[in-house]
């Protein structure tokens, strides 16, 4: 086997361990998770699994890196299009809420919440949750350059903007029956507010 297959075959095991992880976590919780459990729902041994990550910490940090490293590209990626500051707020919406709305994202979450509880834990979710915000931020700023004047005002609607869509996630479980109808009707409503802040005097 050449140097390149091996890493081929190096990669496509270790994506397929964190995809697993993910589906595990986000099926059975993240205590009932165990390493043993996701080896063996991937179809790996604990010793390949260990040669991929080390421990069951290098297996979280990495399931949350490739969360967030499709967060992050899904956001580099989008344009707003229209010169309507609303309409350009409302296309954000709709791309923010499809990420929030991934199994990934209630996976990574539930990763920083529980392991930040864990003394033993070497992840540290204040830390991990600072750094998405510097780079949403980044983000953010980036896409209403054009249309935005006041820094702090901005950075208040960017916050909400994001904490409302989290919000409106954690209230959904996988058996809820809110609607297609209500979620849209929420969107709206907090594209409104979001413009309101942006642009009053």
């Amino acid at each position: 086997m050449t140097q390149t297959a091996k890493l081929k075959k190096r990669e496509v095991t270790r994506e397929k361990v964190i995809r697993t992880a993910i589906d595990c976590i986000y099926r059975e919780g993240f205590h009932a998770a165990h390493t043993n459990r996701i080896a063996e729902q991937a179809g790996v041994s604990w010793g390949v699994l260990q040669y991929h990550f080390g421990d069951k910490d290098a297996l979280l940090q990495a399931v949350i890196d490739h969360i967030f490293d499709d967060f992050t590209a899904t956001l580099e990626a989008t344009s707003l299009a229209g010169d309507d500051l609303q309409q350009r707020v409302r296309q954000l919406i709709d791309v923010v809420w499809a990420l929030v709305s991934k199994k990934g994202y209630r996976v990574s979450i539930a990763i920083l919440r529980n392991a930040g509880k864990d003394d033993s834990s070497n992840i540290n979710g204040q830390k991990q949750l600072s750094l998405w915000a510097k780079k949403t931020s980044r983000l953010w700023d980036e896409l209403f350059a054009d249309k935005v004047q006041e820094p702090h005002r901005s950075e208040i609607s960017r916050h909400l903007l994001f904490a409302t869509l989290r919000g409106m996630v954690d209230e959904i479980n996988p058996r809820s029956i809110k609607t297609k109808k209500s979620i849209k009707l929420e969107c709206d409503a907090l594209s409104e507010a979001i413009t309101f802040l942006l642009t009053r005097n």
